[in-house]
């Protein structure tokens, strides 16, 4: 055994030096948060600093880190985490520590590379307990390396390194014997006053240990990754000027909407000045009232109040479902920054999602911006909703690292009506726990608010009266049982002629990829040869790049007929004055009424409903929403209804989400499962159900040199390096992929080669930017 001992071989660290570059990491984060957040851990973060790496005083450990190419020995053998938390339960029986807080650092210390620990339930564990378990120690092959790494442990170096009183492990009881003992430490002790948390008590517990475990996280990688202490431990003073706003709003001209936007904008601003000690606020308004800007509004001017008061500048994060809106979101928040006249890189705002590109500003080494991209380092976040509740739920260390910019921030969750009802009350309880214990503020946004979350408080007090006093829609229900998708084609295709003569802009839009395939083909066959009128199609057989420029077309206001999936349903601002919509659930046809005489520059326009059905009979609304509850929901509501103006819709969506509240799981064996650390469906599979096998189609003539990047990646021996490597390529590969799902009959090869990591690149002739991936007589996804 060395006189010293290591933590790290590149770049060398003893110990000591290590715990040294924490704490003063510790320094570094404290600058983004408030004492009343921080004060809440600061006691346990001494010892969580001096805790976490102490199974690497092994001896297993020590020669790997020495040179760790010429270790050979068993693998498991030179884990530190297991020690750590077994050393930690030990420093806390004999100093008689708070048996909660001894939970958390004990947990932490297990978790700090992997994923926190799941807990024994209220009965004692069996032999055979999960890989995750914290008392998962005493028994089989990993009590052997225990009893073995005990065995050889110096401790009286460990003490030396670490400033920790050992002396009673010095000629101790044998190793077998303490495993045992903490186990019941564990059992008996901690895990008693952990189940006698109530559910208010349960959240807050377990959100105060992710704060925790969440800065020692970043803390444990920041000197490793930004060598300048100085740029780590600087936070810059960067002022996002609520005025801004207003200069970009300039003076529209005067019409319906406008005066209306105007009006609520004004609200908005009157709340922010008369509530200050609100936490949670919902913003229910209709579709095309500004909600992006308005949503701004509320959180820079928040954000300079709360500047003005505690010296703090809240991070900004903005929650958005889908890509096509975050596009335009990231759109609005970077012209904020041009009327600023400020440079436009990371630390000011950062998107955060799978088509983002990976870079964060010049000056930086690619391990330090890699560093900053992960944990969120700017003063406006920008992310989907995945990535979001990632942080917010999820155990797996590579997500809680971001867990703290969560705290001390302003909140702006959009389209809240996306989120499955199954998450309805762990984030009702969750939210409420991070706005009280993060000291955060929550805006929830929706033209169809699912008033889930309790305590919430309106931006916009008299709502309903906005909803009645717009007149731009009508929904007309089509009464007919169902129509055949051949029959609806022959009726698009007999309305054609007189809406390119009118020079009109139509939407339809239709549940599947098949059904918008064959409805787009079929007008494309009626196309006049000379005809200028362009027809769009928009669905997953098209990529997200050219998807987003046909988005932009649209925008243009030139007459054209767009046929799509529901992908464009929520939150893209075009405006179509007739939009046609096979069934589907009521917030998504409200979604898409939203994309109807958005401006209100017309008389009212029409939304017609159909069922349709395919060839078999079957409805495609059922094949998309598969569920028992929200489309017969929608069934009842519409039951002795032809037509709904825009006015009645608040309280037709009102009537829908009481129905769903009653008839729908709303999550409470989740919300338990979080409380008392239990294993639980990933956040992928509660937000868009369980994982289907997929093929991931590349144009690889949308990005001439990606293959060459690609393989350049591929052929990076360090695994680490190629991993990023790899990530950096995520956001260009993400732009020009289709995702197919898996079906009997089909194999990729037909119409792909393989590359690598799962990715196959189509053949020449399988895509084209107008009706997307075309391939005849193969069975993918309809």
């Amino acid at each position: 055994m060395s006189k010293r001992i290591h933590s790290h071989s590149q770049p060398h660290l003893y110990l000591s030096e290590h715990i040294n570059q924490v704490e003063m990491a510790f320094q570094g984060i404290k600058q983004w948060h408030s004492s009343p957040v921080w004060d809440q851990i600061a006691n346990l973060l001494p010892w969580i600093a001096r805790v976490h790496d102490l199974g690497k005083g092994s001896v297993a450990f020590q020669n790997y880190i020495l040179e760790p190419a010429c270790f050979h020995g068993n693998p498991a053998e030179k884990s530190h985490t297991p020690l750590s938390l077994l050393l930690t339960l030990v420093l806390a029986q004999n100093n008689i520590w708070n048996p909660l807080d001894t939970l958390t650092l004990a947990a932490i210390a297990r978790g700090h590379h992997s994923a926190l620990p799941t807990f024994p339930e209220q009965k004692i564990s069996a032999p055979n307990c999960p890989e995750r378990d914290l008392d998962n120690f005493s028994g089989g092959e990993k009590a052997r390396i225990l009893k073995k790494q005990l065995e050889q442990m110096d401790m009286v170096l460990l003490e030396q390194e670490t400033g920790l009183d050992f002396s009673n492990l010095v000629n101790s009881e044998d190793p077998g014997t303490l495993l045992r003992t903490m186990k019941r430490y564990i059992t008996s002790s901690l895990l008693t006053q952990f189940h006698k948390l109530n559910e208010e008590e349960g959240v807050a517990f377990r959100l105060k240990s992710q704060l925790l475990y969440s800065i020692l996280l970043e803390a444990d990688k920041a000197f490793l990754a930004v060598p300048d202490p100085t740029r780590y431990l600087q936070k810059g003073n960067k002022i996002w000027d609520p005025i801004w706003i207003k200069e970009r709003i300039g003076n529209p001209s005067i019409n319906k909407v406008n005066v209306l936007r105007k009006k609520m904008r004004k609200e908005v601003l009157l709340q922010c000045e008369r509530v200050t000690e609100q936490r949670i606020f919902s913003l229910t308004a209709p579709t095309g009232c500004g909600k992006t800007l308005l949503a701004a509004s509320w959180a820079l001017t928040k954000r300079k109040q709360i500047q003005a008061k505690t010296g703090l500048a809240p991070k900004i994060i903005v929650v958005l479902p889908f890509l096509s809106v975050i596009d335009q979101t990231v759109r609005e928040y970077t012209k904020l920054l041009d009327i600023g006249k400020v440079a436009k890189d990371g630390s000011w705002l950062l998107t955060s999602h799978s088509l983002a590109e990976r870079a964060y500003g010049p000056n930086l080494e690619e391990e330090e911006e890699r560093f900053f991209l992960d944990t969120w380092r700017s003063e406006i976040i920008i992310t989907t909703y995945d990535q979001f509740l990632l942080s917010l739920m999820e155990p797996k260390a590579r997500y809680q690292m971001r867990f703290h910019n969560l705290c001390d921030a302003l909140i702006i969750m959009d389209e809240v009506q996306s989120l499955p009802c199954k998450l309805w009350q762990p984030l009702d309880k969750i939210l409420n726990g991070l706005s009280q214990i993060g000291n955060s503020h929550i805006l929830l946004m929706s033209a169809t608010l699912p008033t889930f979350v309790s305590g919430q408080k309106p931006l916009v007090i008299d709502y309903p009266n906005y909803f009645k006093a717009f007149s731009r829609y009508k929904l007309i229900l089509d009464k007919r049982d169902h129509m055949d998708i051949e029959e609806f084609c022959s009726e698009m295709r007999s309305q054609l002629q007189q809406w390119l003569d009118n020079g009109e802009r139509i939407l339809i839009t239709l549940n599947t990829r098949g059904s918008a395939r064959k409805v787009r083909d079929a007008l494309e066959e009626e196309w006049p040869p000379d005809c200028h009128i362009p027809l769009f199609f928009i669905s997953a057989d098209v990529t997200p790049k050219d998807r987003m420029k046909i988005v932009s077309e649209i925008k243009k206001g030139e007459p054209c007929i767009v046929v799509s999936t529901q992908s464009i349903e929520a939150g893209v601002d075009i405006d179509m004055n007739k939009v046609f919509r096979d069934f589907a659930p009521l917030d998504s046809l409200i979604q898409i009424a939203g994309r109807c005489n958005r401006e209100g520059n017309k008389d009212r326009c029409p939304v017609i409903i159909y069922d349709l059905v395919n060839e078999n009979g079957n409805r495609y609304s059922e094949m998309i929403y598969d569920d028992d509850v929200h489309l017969p929901v929608t069934r009842q509501l519409f039951a002795n209804v032809t037509e709904v103006n825009e006015e009645e819709i608040l309280d037709i969506s009102q009537h829908y989400f009481e129905e769903l509240s009653l008839l729908k799981n709303t999550g409470q064996i989740h919300l338990q499962k979080y409380i008392r650390w239990q294993d639980d469906m990933s956040v992928q599979e509660l937000l868009r159900g369980k994982e289907r096998l997929q093929y991931n189609f590349l144009v690889l003539e949308q990005d001439i040199e990606l293959r060459a990047d690609m393989e350049e990646a591929n052929s990076i021996k360090d695994r680490w390096k190629c991993r990023e490597a790899w990530r950096k390529l995520s956001g260009r590969i993400a732009q020009i992929s289709i995702h197919v799902y898996a079906r009997p009959g089909f194999h990729p090869r037909s119409i792909a080669n393989e590359l690598s990591h799962d990715l196959w690149y189509l053949r020449p002739g399988y895509y084209s930017s107008k009706c997307g991936l075309q391939i005849e007589g193969k069975t993918l996804i309809y």
